[in-house]
């Protein structure tokens, strides 16, 4: 019976200690601070050729350098459409002929996302990216050179 009575008195004591609570109709804010603006830097092998050509196809490399910041992944879009994917940083990916929907010149475009380190919630979870983009004129021509 004491441990009854016990459990009873614990189980009411429980129930009558306040706690931690939540009201809908408030506001709670915080102003994060943000840090510095990451400093990204890429080198491609298509830096310094004008118009790269594909016969039968065409090796890209690439290279990203970021400070303050985290790489997430990149993407190599042609005519819109994803051709290459990867979570590295520097890599190589091959481009051909039939990936162009256009016959002659279209644009090879590289996207870079990383964080923005702005110390925002999605910032800190891994949701809120900025993009570094590069862009290329690419001849498609399968002609003569």
């Amino acid at each position: 019976m004491k441990e009854a009575c016990l459990v009873l008195v614990c189980f009411l004591a429980l129930c009558l200690v306040k706690g931690c609570f939540f009201t809908d109709n408030s506001f709670y804010e915080v102003d994060p601070l943000a840090g510095d603006p990451p400093e990204v830097s890429v080198i491609t092998n298509l830096d310094t050729v004008d118009l790269p050509r594909v016969n039968d196809s065409l090796q890209v490399i690439y290279d990203l350098q970021i400070e303050n910041g985290e790489f997430f992944f990149m993407e190599a879009l042609i005519s819109g459409e994803v051709v290459f994917a990867s979570d590295s940083s520097h890599g190589s990916f091959m481009i051909y002929p039939f990936q162009s929907q256009a016959t002659g010149i279209d644009s090879l475009a590289m996207e870079f996302y990383h964080s923005s380190n702005t110390n925002s919630l999605a910032d800190l979870a891994g949701y809120e990216a900025r993009i570094t983009r590069l862009k290329f004129a690419i001849d498609f021509n399968q002609g003569s050179p």
